[in-house]
């Protein structure tokens, strides 16, 4: 073997580098040649589930149907459809998998051919290799849920169980803000609750009274139970406006700072959740409040549109469905307002005369859309509707021009909505262009009454709808002539009408009976600006507000017959409201059996009170008698000390003192000084 070549061992050998030490290094190779990063996301692919499963003589077919759908969303990738099969029987599996070439025809995929009809069997579903993922990852046994502690809620009623029957009101006056029980047997009423900066401007009761809402910069927010705990907020910025649905499961709030698509807001109030927003007025002297109104049972809400109603149900927030299922708004050309009948889904809307039609009322059945009555009405300059509390019968007022369109004159369509064929009696007064200052239905009767003339003195005429032997004929009661009235409010309870001139400087109040056709209580309240009954029909409270007046500000509170009951002064005072109270739970028959036995009820209720006086007045003397024993008591104390000090009052006398302290031992000597003050010399 030649010498100059070495034998070298195998395992030597291994350890010699592989490529020579000159060549290039794995970096530079790299640089050189990138190597492929490999994707591990499948955002460009997609599963379509819902597919047949076919055997093998119509695959091909059921193939070229996926390509050719799926083509036309997007670019595939090269062999960018998967259809799977079952090897043991040879149909395909139902699911295919769909690849584009690039992301975005993926989403676009997903969002065309989600629920794709193939037939009436098959529809397509599909998803992203994410959410498929997403469903694998979920446990076949769902965890344990533990439920939190229970923590027991006030109750949001409990001013109610009062056991003297008492009413509440809110009181704002200045910065303050203060919850009162209304007791005519407290000499000096003191607030339940209250205080400063409760709300930054003002505050609305909710129509059953479990809710106060105070507003403030970012929102509103709900107090309520024995505690006036916060219940609920709602992040309104800068709301102005606040309005509850009757029965309180939902508060609408309206601001300027909002985006005018979404400045009307509607929250569920259980939930605090915004269920939806709509558009409204940007300017607040642009806003007709309640943008929305409600039915009586909060199913339903409306607003007024042009030429159209809009009503939306509460459940769901979109438009009320046709007898189609197409959900739509009522198309009423040329409608001005509408009103709903307080006790059922009803709505009752004017048209204005349009062209050669003339104007109309018509009272509409919702969610049927079925026109249950229409009046035709001409030379209509204006129209008010106005529902009877219980929704009996809508009163239409009607302001006509005469045919030479020179004089307005006032007549009235009243609709008995509850006669089989909804009979339309027409008002008219004479004379005929009597002026007509208001009107107004008594609640839970039968009975109505208007104000009339030319002022400064005016007539009051109270009407009824009664229907005697069948036959039912609106008839006039009586008519108060030259009253000092401009304002009528009925009591919650009906039977009891205040006539009172508001804004006026004198302030004249009268009660009248309209049962017994007689007056009961009159008074005044010098300037006063706001009247309120309480719920139950028992008590009225009269003021005068800070935003009206600068002085005499403070309300005054009334019994129902008229006989004032307190005075009460308040500096900047602003509003006083009744705690509203829930619909009475009692049937018809059940109020005319309490009212069958209301003499024997009214006795016992007579006894308590005069029992609550009477503790009243010996708590009364008792503090009197307590406040006597305090006196003599120090009496006694100063005149100890007086006698102590004898002696020392004596010595202080001197040698020459009086050693008696009693007046009558004294000798009073009266001597005159004279005394030069000035002297002034005169000259001849």
């Amino acid at each position: 073997m030649p010498e100059d070549h070495e034998i070298v061992d195998d395992a030597d050998a291994a350890e010699e580098p592989y490529l020579p030490e000159d060549d290039e290094s794995d970096g530079e190779l790299e640089s050189r040649f990138p190597m492929p990063v490999m994707k591990d996301t499948l955002d460009n692919a997609i599963v379509v589930d819902g597919l047949p499963q076919v055997p093998q003589e119509k695959y091909e077919k059921l193939f070229k149907l996926v390509e050719k759908i799926f083509t036309q969303v997007g670019t595939l990738a090269e062999d960018g459809i998967m259809m799977p099969q079952d090897e043991s029987t040879g149909l395909s599996k139902g699911f295919a998998f769909v690849e584009y070439a690039r992301r975005e025809a993926a989403e676009d995929a997903l969002k065309k051919t989600q629920g794709y009809k193939l037939d009436k069997n098959h529809t397509l579903v599909v998803n992203t290799f994410q959410q498929v993922n997403d469903f694998l990852a979920v446990p076949d046994l769902a965890p344990a849920i533990v439920p939190p502690e229970y923590v027991p809620q006030e109750d949001l009623t409990s001013w109610l169980l009062d056991a003297k029957a008492r009413d509440q009101y809110a009181l704002r006056w200045a910065d303050n803000t203060e919850i009162y029980w209304n007791d005519p047997t407290v000499a000096k009423l003191e607030p339940t609750y209250g205080k400063k900066g409760w709300t930054d401007t003002h505050v609305v009761w909710s129509p059953q009274g479990r809710y106060l809402a105070c507003f403030h910069r970012l929102g509103i927010i709900l107090w309520g139970g024995p505690s006036w705990k916060k219940l609920m907020k709602f992040g309104h910025e800068g709301v102005k406006l606040v309005d509850f649905s009757p029965c309180e499961r939902f508060v609408v709030t309206w601001s300027p700072l909002t985006e005018q698509a979404s400045s009307v807001q509607v929250w569920e109030v259980a939930s605090g959740t915004r269920v939806r927003a709509f558009a409204g007025p940007k300017d607040l002297a642009q806003v007709k409040w309640p943008v929305f109104r409600w039915s009586h049972d909060d199913v339903l809400l409306a607003r007024l549109g042009d030429d159209c109603i809009h009503v939306y149900e509460s459940a769901t927030m979109k438009l009320l469905p046709d007898a189609a299922g197409k959900r739509s708004s009522l198309k009423i050309d040329g409608v001005k307002d509408f009103a709903w009948c307080p006790t059922e889904k009803r709505i009752a809307y004017w048209v204005p005369e349009l062209e050669n039609a003339p104007a109309r009322v018509t009272i509409l059945d919702l969610p049927s859309r079925t026109e249950v009555r229409q009046k035709n009405l001409f030379n209509l300059q204006e129209c008010n509707l106005h529902w009877h509390p219980q929704g009996d019968f809508l009163g239409v007022r009607i302001d006509r021009h005469t045919k030479t369109k020179k004089t307005i004159y006032t007549t009235f369509e009243l609709f008995r909505v509850r006669d089989r064929n909804v009979a339309i009696e027409v008002l008219e007064l004479e004379p005929k262009e009597t002026r007509i200052i208001a009107f107004a239905w008594e609640p839970k009767g039968v009975r109505f009454a208007l104000i009339s003339g030319e002022g400064p003195k005016y007539d009051v005429s109270l009407f009824t709808m009664e229907t005697v032997k069948g036959m039912g004929k609106v008839r006039l009661l009586t008519k108060l002539e030259k009253r000092a009235a401009n304002t009528l409010f009925w009591s919650p309870v009906g039977g009891t009408l205040l006539l009172a001139a508001l804004q006026a400087v004198g302030g004249d109040l009268e009660w009248y009976n309209v049962n017994e056709l007689q007056t009961i209580g009159a008074d005044e309240h010098f300037m006063c600006t706001d009247i309120e009954w309480d719920p139950t029909g028992r008590y009225v409270a009269t003021g005068v507000s800070h935003f009206r007046h600068q002085t005499e500000n403070g309300y005054n509170l009334w019994s129902s017959q008229g006989k004032l009951l307190g005075r009460h002064l308040k500096e900047k005072f602003y509003a006083l409201q009744w705690r509203p109270r829930p619909p009475s739970m009692l049937d018809d028959d059940q109020e005319r059996e309490v009212r069958k036995n209301l003499r024997e009820a009214s006795r016992r209720f007579e006894a308590e009170d005069l029992k609550i006086k009477f503790a009243a007045e010996i708590e009364k003397l008792e503090k009197r008698k307590e406040m006597k024993s305090l006196f003599y008591q120090l009496v006694d104390a100063k005149n100890s000390a007086w006698r102590a000090r004898k002696a020392e009052r004596a010595a202080l006398r001197g040698d020459g003192g009086r050693e008696s302290d009693q007046d009558d031992e004294y000798t009073i000597t009266d001597e005159i000084v004279e005394t030069v003050v000035k002297t002034v010399e005169q000259t001849a």
